[in-house]
């Protein structure tokens, strides 16, 4: 009996250790034959879930239940068929080769148990995806942890990790949008209910940062490349990295929509907040543009406002802060063609909803902008004048425009604007040290298209005007007048207009001799108050005012005042001025090559205007004290000295029976002769050269001129 029991014990060994045996035979033919079936079972699912479009295959598959992993490699997926109906499908047109797709971590008990899943990381490292074709947007499309296996409440990722990978989106021999390589990594994916309904994540994850590199893309008739993009949600913060732009039409035309070319070095943008991008809404803590570079064509009719154009996308867009730093803009397809370097914009709190666009205490979107530009180059009233500007600065919070180291000149002469126009038209050059604009209301600029400022301020202009009155006057109306700025489609209403140390060049043709005559006002100042359309500030009682002084020729003293009710029908307006002293042979450089008259001598001591003007005429009076006046008639056949027979004949005449040549000549009551002041208002001639034709008229009339002949002189072009 002890010889049996010993015996059948170790059979029961045996036997135990058999089975054990069987059991690890059992699970290692399991184990081996597990990846074979999961590999087969995934190929077949893609097959059945895609109804027969999509066909998987899977180059390897492994599978470690001590590591708790699987490793797939040379994954590949293409459409099984050709069929043209994929956008009337759910399933996207695709072409997918995966090098290797890494799964770690996984947790086992909790998917036998059905509850969520834990895994420590997903790796999908390499490979490429092409889509041809995208479906329709699918209203009724499940969220995605809706489509996880009924038995599983869930999957919770530590980690996953995308890249590189190629991407493109299109046709396959011209892409629509394309992409060297894309890396993505997510953290803390929790793919249930309650990660969907978790508003401080995004698709599913607690934190996610992305880069794609090489990127490309065409739409709307333009090119876009990108060197380089990141983004990270845990620092807000994305970085593009040298963005080009090209439009695959003419930028230099002007068309229907806008065309650009656009070179950007970088884009940053910061406190980017991924919860509320989930809500259609958009804040920013800053829009960084660094270096812009662009070039842009207007389109022919005004797009959209561009809280207009951002609606579809986001329901609310907000900046705290606009930055662009060293730009570069330039506007082709329109006559002017400006172009602005160097340009440094900041803008404030910016809105960019309708109620922004309506909020009154805001300027175009923003509570405050400022812009300073290096040079500005323009053509003005294209292609007659070309503008430059050294630098200009605006700032919105104080009311500040200012432009310095101004030019506007003419790009041809004279005589080849003159016939361009086909008629008379003032060749004007211009210079000035700086121009600034005061306590401008920008609001009011921005909501109703107003021009309102405390004071505009002009220093050191320099103005050199040309005419050539061998050519026919312009048949329209002058815009020099102030029935223009009456009829102005703006309400402007500036309180004070200062220039300060101006001087002022004119020259002129006479259109019977071809020579050409100089006159200069020199150190003028000039103020004007109440320079306004607004009816409410602009009455008969209250009229534009302005007062100058300066020196002609830089010689003899100007001292003038006018008073000109702007929204007068009948153009009403007046003045009144004083000269000297000085000698009025200053006045040959323009009365001998016009007018072919010399002052031989004259010392005025002083002269006094007074005037009244209207639409049609204006009228005066003239007291002139001067002394020892004499006057040369001049031919152009005369040879050096301008004089023949006739001339000097017609000379003493002139000054024997004509030419008062001391005024006053007694010591009487009446003693000074008063001229009187008359001439008619041609309206295609400016206001200022009706006040011109009325001191020529008095002036001639004040020396011995009949009234009707020193009228008929003044009124010759």
């Amino acid at each position: 009996m002890p010889a049996s029991t010993g015996k059948n014990k170790h059979r029961w060994l045996y036997w135990a250790c058999g089975a054990l045996a069987l059991l690890l035979l059992a699970l290692a033919g399991a184990l081996l034959l597990l990846d074979p079936w999961l590999q087969r079972t995934l190929e077949q699912q893609v097959a059945t879930q895609s109804q027969g479009r999509y066909q998987l295959r899977i180059g390897e598959l492994h599978t470690s239940l001590w590591h708790r992993s699987v490793l797939v490699q040379h994954i590949r997926l293409r459409p099984a068929k050709a069929d043209s109906q994929w956008h009337k499908t759910t399933l996207p047109h695709l072409l997918t080769d995966i090098e290797q797709l890494r799964i770690t971590g996984i947790g086992l008990r909790a998917l036998l148990r059905g509850s969520v899943v834990p895994i420590d990381s997903v790796v999908l490292a390499g490979g490429r995806v092409r889509v041809l074709q995208l479906p329709e947007a699918n209203t009724n499309a499940q969220p995605l942890h809706e489509q996880l296996p009924k038995r599983l409440a869930g999957l919770r990722v530590g980690y996953l990790g995308l890249g590189p990978l190629q991407a493109a989106y299109g046709p396959a021999r011209r892409p629509e949008v394309s992409v060297r390589q894309i890396r993505l990594a997510a953290h803390d994916i929790l793919l249930t209910a309650a990660g969907a309904a978790d508003s401080q994540r995004v698709s599913y994850a607690a934190a996610f940062e992305a880069q794609l590199v090489g990127s490309a893309g065409t739409a709307a008739n333009h090119r876009l490349l990108i060197g380089k993009a990141r983004f990270s949600s845990q620092s807000q913060r994305l970085t593009v990295d040298s963005v080009r732009v090209r439009s695959l039409l003419d930028v230099r035309r002007q068309g229907a929509v806008v065309r650009v070319n656009l070179q950007l070095p970088q884009l940053r943008l910061t406190g980017i907040r991924s919860a509320e991008l989930r809500r259609k809404q958009l804040r920013l803590d800053s829009l960084v543009l660094v270096e812009p570079r662009l070039t842009a064509a207007p389109p022919v009719q005004p797009p959209p406002a561009l809280h207009t154009l951002l609606a579809p996308y986001f329901s609310q867009v907000r900046l705290a802060q606009l930055r662009v730093s060293n730009g570069t803009l330039r506007l082709t397809g329109i006559p002017n063609k400006p172009t602005f370097q160097e340009v440094k914009l900041l803008a404030d709190d910016v809105l960019l909803t309708a109620a922004g666009a309506r909020d009154a205490a805001r300027i175009w979107y923003a509570r405050s902008w400022e812009l300073r530009t290096g040079r500005v180059q323009s053509t003005v009233s294209a292609p007659v004048y070309w503008l430059g500007i050294r630098s200009t600065e605006l700032v919105t919070r104080t009311g500040l425009v200012r432009a310095n180291g101004i030019t506007l000149r003419p790009t041809m002469t004279p005589n080849a604007l003159a016939r361009y126009k086909q008629h008379q038209t003032p060749h004007i050059t211009v210079r000035a040290v700086r121009a600034q604009i005061s306590g401008l209301d920008f609001a009011a600029l921005a909501h109703r298209g107003s021009l309102l400022a405390r004071h505009l301020d002009l220093r050191r202009l320099r103005v050199h005007i040309k005419g050539d009155g061998r050519f026919p006057l312009n048949p329209k109306a002058s815009l020099v007048t102030q029935e223009s700025l009456a009829r102005l489609p703006m309400r402007l209403n500036v309180r004070r207009l200062t220039l300060t140390d101006t001087d002022l060049a004119t020259s002129y043709i006479g259109p019977t001799t071809n020579r050409q005559g100089n006159i200069t006002f020199n150190r003028i100042n000039v103020t004007l108050t109440n320079l306004t359309n607004d009816p409410r500030l602009m009455t008969a009682a209250t009229p534009l005012v302005g007062t100058a002084s300066g020196w002609l020729q830089n010689s003899w003293s100007v001292r003038v005042k006018v008073r000109i009710p702007l929204l007068d029908p009948a153009g009403r307006h007046s003045g009144e001025g004083t000269f000297g002293p000085g000698s009025i042979t200053l006045l040959n450089s323009m009365t001998e090559p016009t007018r072919l008259v010399r002052f031989e001598s004259g010392d005025v001591r002083r002269a006094t205007v007074r005037f009244q003007a209207n639409r049609q005429q204006i009228t005066g009076t003239m007291q002139a004290e001067y002394t020892n006046l004499k006057l040369t008639l001049l031919s152009q056949q005369g040879g050096p000295d301008q004089k023949t027979l006739l001339t000097k004949i017609g000379s003493k005449l002139l000054n024997g029976l004509v030419v008062r040549d001391e005024n006053p000549r007694s010591l009487g009551p009446d003693r000074l002769k008063v001229g009187s002041l008359q001439s008619r208002r041609d309206l295609r001639v400016s206001v200022f050269s009706l006040w011109r034709q009325g001191l020529v008229s008095g002036l001639l009339n004040s020396i011995g001129a009949p009234k009707k002949v020193a009228q008929t002189i003044s009124e010759q072009p």
